[in-house]
């Protein structure tokens, strides 16, 4: 077996598997940390799940002897596991060719540990002959290593501590193999830990991830484990600078683990975070686009501002979208129409476009004959879908508003409950009187921007399409004329304040259209 003495002058040799079930300590490491050692293995004669271990353990490559005839059926299937220590080799490169402690002291009988590193960055590797695993403590912290980041990263998750007297442990789990490998080249289970500075912060806010890095480097970000089955997003990080993503632009409709990996411009790794997104968690999936400036003399000036974006809505087990930024929102100026879109200005769109839906179930169904009724042409139109308001708002250069521009149009800036402040006033908005009424009926009942009917005439629509993993939905706010009360399992009706939130669902356009939704529009104004 070629070793470093007898090889002055030549960084890398082979050791030869004509050593059968070596030992799982390889001390050629321990006298020349910077000598790349490569063990042989072949695949013609048995599953070396063992050999793959090794490596990892040894901080080592592994030279496949793939000449010998044979293709057993069982090398595919251990694929997966050799691309995932080879990931873990090449991403710790130059802490395996430095100096390192061999059988690190642990309390636990058969898990082997090696350790490498410095005071920024602590690797462990670690071997486990224990068919049945092992779960619990294991590594004693000595003074610095609290204050690193630690991560199980064989598993992708978060480490935590055990406490045993006055002493802190990092606590492993480590899965089991089959007992009939033991003592064949099949046998162990390998693990690798790593304790980082933290370099990286990463969390979710609603349907908004947040990254920062304190280096340069590459973010790499994973949908569940790392693999060569699957591409990662890569993003360009700037230290100090914060990046912000819908979930949807970067993982899709994903629902599980998320791994975040910050690696340096070697691809070496220099942190990683855990995160998990919640199933159903809502997305949002498609929102309006900028209009043009509007020469719509009855809108109303929004001016620009900030405010606290707090929301509410029903049962807790239905998710709803959270604002993020804890709330606080920055608002452009626009234009937002004074009331509901009425039942005359919907026909003076059709009449002018000629426009019928490909889906018409329920279209404009309070029409009789398709004509509008006479005497209700001040009623705000009903029976529409998104794709109906989006075409009418199009027409008349404008957009439907995203619910955050609804509510700050409807609370001026505040955290009112109602347009007028905080107390509800059942003479200044329909009451949920099971009548549909003609817009601007109670003037009393205006914001201080001159927004009328923003609760309990119609519910409005709002731009925002969101996905929760089963279905589609809108947002709809204010509340409407109907207030259902023979059970409370009903969509709420009746005015509903201005923060309340309610989900109608994207089934069909016909099934989105129906008595008690409308909408009102907004439009641009010309940034200084």
């Amino acid at each position: 077996m070629a070793v470093p003495k007898d090889m002055p002058g030549i960084i890398t040799g082979r050791v030869h598997n004509a050593l059968y079930y070596p030992p799982v300590l390889n001390l050629n490491k321990f006298i020349r940390p910077d000598f790349s050692i490569f063990r042989v293995a072949e695949w013609a004669y048995e599953p070396i799940r063992r050999e793959y271990a090794l490596s990892l353990f040894n901080g080592y490559g592994i030279e496949i002897n793939a000449f010998r005839p044979g293709h057993p059926d069982w090398i595919e299937p251990y694929f997966p596991f050799l691309d995932q220590i080879l990931r873990h080799l090449d991403q710790h490169r130059s802490i395996f060719m430095q100096d390192f402690t061999p059988l690190v002291n642990c309390i636990a009988d058969q898990v082997l540990v090696n350790g490498w590193g410095d005071d920024d960055k602590k690797v462990y590797t670690l071997l486990s002959l224990l068919p049945e695993g092992y779960q619990g403590p294991l590594l004693q912290l000595h003074e610095g290593d609290a204050g690193l980041h630690w991560v199980d990263l064989w598993n992708h998750e978060e480490m935590r501590f055990d406490t045993i007297g006055a002493m802190h442990y990092l606590h492993v789990e480590m899965d089991h193999y089959p007992e009939k490998w033991a003592g064949t080249n099949n046998e162990s289970q390998p693990g690798i830990l790593a304790g980082f500075s933290p370099l990286l912060d990463a969390r979710l806010t609603g349907d908004s991830l947040q990254i920062t890095g304190e280096r340069d480097g590459i973010l790499q970000l994973w949908k569940t484990m790392p693999s060569s089955a699957q591409e990662p997003v890569r993003v360009k990080l700037l230290s100090g600078k914060s990046y912000r993503w819908h979930l949807n632009d970067l993982v899709g409709t994903f629902e599980g683990k998320l791994i975040a990996q910050l690696l340096d411009s070697q691809g070496e790794l220099q942190d990683e975070r855990i995160l998990t997104v919640p199933a159903s968690i809502p997305r949002l999936i498609g929102s309006s686009q900028p209009t043009a400036v509007t020469t719509d003399r009855s809108m109303k000036p929004i001016p620009a501002g900030s405010f606290h974006f707090k929301v509410s809505h029903g049962y807790d087990f239905i998710p709803y979208p959270e604002p993020s930024d804890h709330g606080m929102k920055q608002m452009a100026a626009f234009f937002m129409d004074p009331h509901p879109v009425t039942n005359s200005q919907f026909n003076k769109f059709l009449q002018a476009t000629h426009y019928v839906p490909r889906d018409t179930a329920s279209f404009l169904a309070h029409w009789p004959g398709g004509r509008m009724p006479q005497g209700e042409e001040n009623f705000p139109v009903v029976y529409v879908s998104l794709e109906d308001a989006e075409a009418y708002a199009s027409w008349a250069g404008k957009r439907l508003p995203s619910e955050a521009e609804w509510q700050y149009a409807a609370q001026t800036g505040k955290e009112n409950d109602w347009p007028w402040g905080m107390t509800y006033d059942s003479t200044h908005c329909n009451p949920g009187n099971d009548k549909i009424e003609a817009v601007g009926a109670h003037p009393d009942g205006a914001n201080s921007w001159g927004i009328e009917d923003l609760t309990g005439l119609v519910w409005q629509l709002t731009a925002g399409e969101y996905l929760s993993g089963s279905y589609r939905y809108l947002i709809l706010k204010g509340g409407s004329y109907y207030r259902p009360t023979s059970s409370g399992w009903y969509v709420e009706g009746g005015p509903q304040p201005l923060h309340r939130q309610q989900q109608l669902l994207r089934v069909s356009p016909g099934f989105e259209r129906n008595a008690t939704v409308g909408f009102r529009c907004v439009a641009d104004q010309l940034k200084e």
